[in-house]
């Protein structure tokens, strides 16, 4: 790099490279701008202000070791900087040290205490960190200070999803899409939010999803862009997703990179991951070509699948957080397909197919999709766990009440759900139930629930909440002290079911008009399990309380169930891996002769 030749003062040059420093970092240029602050420093090694953004440097350069370093000597200069410590706080966050990111956010607040910026990334760290309320408190602090910041709107929207509040959440996104038509962000957020909401029918979700697609396809679809597949004798396979890390999508997603024929395929794994940990880790060690694209806006990201030769390009995330719908708005491969992180069609007529099996996707279903469907067989998903599990207790007679549970996200468990269940532990006096959430980390959440089940007549000591357990292995163990695990509706478990499933405890579901009111029926069909799912509310309570009298049936369960599923098609990698690349060998780009 050669800087422009100055001939000044100390104090002068000193200021010249500190400014020449912010001027690279406004453009992002982010070594040259580290290496203007490092002479300004080399002239004053104490000045606060060039120590400051010479951390904000090496934290966007991923230098998160060093950055704290130059943070904590520019604190040392200026202890009292809100700037500096808010600087420090970002960069504990990307490490994943959430307590010590609190604190300097809470430090930053106490000398900037009208920063509805600082708020609001106190409120993400709360978030992380499973305390809901007080992420609450601090949003609406945000938004009291900047009430038309679409991005606090944003967050609190998901932080009311978050404690099971969907109507206000809704409320939220509708207002923050209405100030700002293109934060695509928040129309993902309100299109997922949707399927939570049992009074949405499925037609007015797909009405939806069509006007986010035309909305987003008149910003970036440029026919012209379209590439045309490679002639070549392998085929160029891309994935893409911001879940390549300990997430449920992992727990699919390895069932078909541990299988694909790579003597065929050339598989490319484009990872949009914020926070890379030990599963990234393994991802990055098959036999794939890996493409971390969190850091390149959408033109640098297509740029590269193109330089790729992708044939197929899939889409793992639909709708949920961090995903790239804008980037598949603009076709950077000849067909593109979603599956997966998403119980829904995307909207995009840029997305060609979208993969599915006949139970959770009925033939009638396909109208109601921008994609075609393209079906797997028996089901469209495959379990691996991410871990080494343990082995499941031998299961034995039943001497006191049985234990009902539900491990799904607070969301999931509506007013409706909640009056079925309360039906089944009030005909089983003796009963209890197990509900665990991340979010019932908060104990005021836990008492509002509470609350509600104790409205239907059911007493408190039948109740267990479980909060958010960090380790894989415990999570897991948990499923042993459950005899029936009670599904949600209309919006299903799906990694929950499969857990459960593998951990030897039987599920009772209650089948819908929908995908996302499918996919439990759809598990259990392929397990010759489909009469544990009851057509209507009253069938669902029955099954239950069946299912719970009936010893013999339960106990056979509990120790074979593991068995089922590993003899079955739910955790064969290679068979489904094989008719998912048969799939894609016969396919065509949409219009294509």
């Amino acid at each position: 790099m050669v800087y422009p030749k100055s001939n000044c003062t100390e104090t002068r040059c000193l200021f010249f490279y500190y400014h020449l420093g912010l001027l690279y970092a406004h453009q992002e240029m982010w070594q040259p701008a580290k290496k203007a602050l490092s002479k300004s420093l080399a002239i004053n090694p104490s000045h606060a202000e060039s120590l400051n953004n010479l951390g904000i440097a090496y934290n966007k350069l991923k230098n998160y070791q060093t950055a704290i370093s130059v943070f904590q000597k520019a604190l040392i200069q200026d202890s009292s900087n809100g700037s500096i410590h808010a600087n420090l706080a970002s960069v504990y966050v990307a490490i994943g040290d959430l307590e010590q990111a609190q604190q300097h956010y809470m430090e930053a607040l106490k000398y900037d205490p009208g920063s509805a910026s600082h708020h609001r990334n106190l409120a993400s760290v709360y978030q992380k960190r499973n305390h809901f309320i007080r992420a609450e408190y601090h949003l609406r602090q945000a938004l009291a200070l900047k009430p038309d910041c679409v991005d606090s709107m944003n967050d609190y929207a998901v932080n009311q999803k978050n404690q099971g509040n969907m109507k206000k959440a809704y409320q939220l996104l509708n207002q923050v899409v209405a100030l700002k038509n293109d934060y695509w962000e928040a129309y993902s957020n309100r299109l997922f939010l949707l399927h939570y909401m049992p009074d949405q029918s499925p037609k007015q979700i797909f009405r939806e999803h069509l006007r986010f697609g035309k909305r987003l396809s008149q910003q970036f679809y440029d026919s012209s862009n379209i590439v045309s597949a490679m002639s070549k004798t392998r085929m160029h396979i891309g994935y893409v997703s911001p879940d390549f890390r300990q997430h449920s999508v992992a727990h699919f997603v390895k069932s078909i990179l541990c299988n694909h024929d790579t003597q065929k395929f050339d598989i490319y794994c484009y990872a949009n991951v914020v926070q890379p940990d030990d599963v990234t880790k393994y991802f990055q060690s098959l036999n794939v070509r890996w493409r971390d694209i969190y850091d390149l806006p959408d033109k640098e990201a297509i740029k590269q699948i193109k330089n790729d030769g992708i044939d197929i390009l899939i889409d793992l995330a639909g709708h949920s957080a961090n995903n790239r719908m804008p980037l598949f708005a603009q076709k950077p491969a000849p067909i593109q397909m979603t599956y997966l992180g998403y119980p829904n069609t995307t909207g995009l007529s840029t997305i060609d197919y979208r993969i599915t099996d006949s139970c959770v996707d009925p033939y009638a279903h396909a109208p109601l999709n921008t994609e075609s469907l393209l079906y797997m067989s028996p089901c469209f998903l495959c379990y691996t766990p991410m871990i080494d599990t343990r082995e499941i207790k031998k299961y034995t007679s039943i001497t006191s009440g049985i234990t009902f549970g539900s491990f799904n996200t607070l969301g999931k468990i509506n007013d409706r759900v909640i009056q079925v269940w309360s039906t089944i532990l009030n005909q089983l006096p003796n009963s209890r139930m197990i509900l665990k959430a991340r979010s019932f980390t908060d104990n005021e959440i836990q008492m509002r629930y509470q609350t509600k089940f104790l409205a239907h007549g059911v007493k408190q000591e039948q109740l267990i909440f479980q909060a958010y357990v960090a380790s894989p292995s415990d999570h897991l163990a948990l499923y042993q002290h459950i005899d029936i695990a009670l599904d949600t509706f209309p919006y299903n478990g799906t990694t929950t079911t499969f857990e459960a499933l593998w951990m030897g405890v039987p599920v009772i579901s209650l089948l819908g008009n929908s995908h996302v009111s499918r996919v439990t029926f759809s598990i259990l069909n392929a397990l010759g399990l489909a009469e544990l799912s009851g057509n209507t509310e009253a069938d669902y309570i029955e099954k239950a309380l069946q299912l719970a009298k009936d010893k013999q049936l339960l106990q056979y369960l509990h120790n074979h169930l593991r068995e089922i599923m590993q003899q079955s098609p739910l955790t064969d990698g290679r068979y489904f891996t094989r008719q998912l690349e048969k799939r894609m060998s016969n396919i065509q780009p949409k219009g294509a002769i």
